[in-house]
């Protein structure tokens, strides 16, 4: 009791003699806005302009921060804070999410945190493009092609030679590293399908082989309540009771953005003033390209949850009127075995089964009619820049053509 006392009485101390710090404080933060913060944003050397402190701005800040000792005061005043301490924590949790998820709050976050991470973090610089690509929304509502895949995708279609094929239809890119049909349905929400849209898609047995049971890592950033239910009924009971752990956790990130994005805070509070230098490192981290290869030669294990994943996905974008077209994926020809080929065969005929059911047009490596050789290959599961150009002007041949086939159908 007389700790507390004690306490109390410091408190009160700080309060009398050092209040005049508080409205100091605000005026030195009103400094650091406009350019001095998104130049910290940038990773660029800040510049404080002094004579900014006789602003209405610094005066007002001055004012704000003059309120924190006001309500101090009152808090030590008020009995049985326990309960208000309680009320007052939650209002300031309630307000930091809703802070956080505000349009400028958010273009400042993801562009603080790309500067701030190593090169070998692909996943966490994918996803930073996308969040501000969201956040920024579409340049256009005119009806767009949107690109959805994996790495396969980033290397092996050439957005730019796409877009001008296409024009002027507009084209979005929505691909990331280790995307499969279980991750595109979870980051659905985060991708901007309008009625009359096109999502086009880039599948084989490498997309439906040898995936993490529950990828939670990848899920995370971008768990959304539009989205997790739907995945979570992709995933065999089982699967969740194991890893059930890690449910709670997307289920959280579901709930809040200050979780979803916690990897990305935490970069910035670790990394506050990042090191130009490291932006230059070689990369320490394993390569995505040869990880994803190596886990390709492993024994083929088909994933059940790819499947629900994919139908599930198909469905959403008919329901909202979004035509699919799926590209025939394909892999190095040096990665053939017999295992593979027939898995090859059995997710073709999938594709081409479900296309019926689920009316999206399917091109089959067949009627792509490219015949890849290994010298269309940068390595075992990503094309050079030769490969990417014919499978690129495939793709734009075949897209006009089924637009031509939907305005004759009115589809």
């Amino acid at each position: 009791m007389n700790n507390h006392l004690q306490v109390i009485e410091i408190e009160r101390m700080i309060l009398r003699k050092a209040w005049w710090l508080f409205p100091v404080l605000g005026v030195l933060v009103s400094l650091l806005f406009g350019g001095p913060f998104w130049a910290w944003v940038a990773n660029q050397p800040m510049v404080i302009h002094w004579q900014d402190i006789c602003t209405l701005r610094s005066a007002i800040l001055a004012a704000v921060f003059s309120l924190i000792p006001a309500g101090w005061r009152l808090g030590l005043k008020v009995r049985r804070a326990r309960a208000w301490t309680g009320l007052c924590v939650l209002l300031v949790l309630c307000a930091a999410e809703w802070g956080l998820r505000q349009p400028t709050v958010q273009t400042a976050l993801w562009l603080a945190v790309e500067p701030r991470i190593e090169p070998s973090q692909h996943f966490m610089r994918e996803v930073c493009y996308v969040r501000l690509e969201e956040n920024a929304g579409r340049a256009t509502d005119d009806p767009s092609v949107i690109v959805v895949g994996s790495s396969q995708v980033l290397n092996g279609v050439d957005i730019g030679l796409l877009r001008s094929e296409l024009q002027p239809c507009p084209v979005i890119r929505r691909a990331m590293f280790g995307m499969s049909p279980l991750k595109a349905l979870a980051m659905q929400p985060f991708m901007p399908f309008q009625k009359d849209d096109t999502c086009l898609m880039y599948l084989s047995e490498f997309d439906f082989t040898n995936q993490d049971p529950f990828p939670y890592a990848w899920l995370r950033p971008y768990s959304t309540w539009a989205s997790l239910p739907g995945v979570l009924d992709c995933i065999p009971w089982t699967t969740r009771m194991h890893f059930w752990r890690q449910v709670s956790d997307v289920s959280i990130a579901a709930s809040t953005e200050w979780w979803r994005a916690r990897d990305f805070i935490r970069q910035i509070a670790f990394h506050m003033w990042a090191q130009p230098e490291a932006q230059t490192l070689a990369a320490s981290g394993p390569d995505p390209a040869a990880e994803l290869a190596e886990n390709a030669k492993a024994r083929i294990r088909f994933s059940v949850a790819e499947k629900n994943g994919l139908e599930e996905f198909a469905r959403r974008l008919e329901t909202k009127g979004v035509a699919l077209c799926i590209f025939e994926g394909d892999v190095n020809p040096a990665l053939y075995s017999p295992d593979r080929l027939r898995a090859k065969a059995e997710i073709r005929e999938y594709l081409e089964e479900l296309s019926l059911v689920s009316s999206y047009r399917f091109v089959s490596v067949d009627e792509q009619n490219l015949e890849l050789t290994p010298l269309d290959w940068l390595d075992l599961s990503h094309l050079n820049a030769v490969g990417r150009e014919r499978l690129t002007r495939r793709m734009a041949e075949e897209l006009r053509s089924f637009a031509r086939e939907m305005d004759a159908s009115g589809g």
